[in-house]
């Protein structure tokens, strides 16, 4: 029986101790792109290490990486230390579903979305 190839993903390698409603928001904004996203977990916490790897194995060469407060965007030809986006997580909602989408515009080489205003 030959197996059913998987959809090229951006991959979204995950800090082991970030809890499952803390990605709600961000994958949420790679959905509303109609890209597909995979999400896998690691004991890393370094979070330009998991986006680096994760860019690496994706075959759309998209990947993000999260922990600690941060999430961090990059592409498999970018060095490690030199992401392409580091921004905090779960500051707000609004901002995470934005950090999601412009991940999946990167796939779809559309202009990436600006962050919510902030009301003080």
């Amino acid at each position: 029986m030959t197996k059913k190839p998987e959809p090229p993903a951006i991959l979204c390698h995950v800090n082991a101790r970030v809890p499952d409603p803390a990605l709600t928001s961000l994958l949420l904004g790679i959905e509303e792109e109609g890209v597909p996203v995979e999400v896998h977990r690691f004991d890393e916490l370094n979070p330009l290490t998991l986006a680096h790897e994760a860019a690496v194995a994706s075959r759309l060469g998209i990947g993000l990486g999260v922990s600690l407060d941060y999430v961090v965007t990059t592409t498999e030809k970018l060095d490690e230390g030199r992401p392409y986006i580091a921004q905090f997580l779960g500051e707000c909602p609004e901002q995470d579903r934005v950090i999601g989408s412009n991940a999946a515009r990167i796939v779809k080489r559309i202009p990436l979305r600006s962050a919510p205003e902030r009301n003080h």
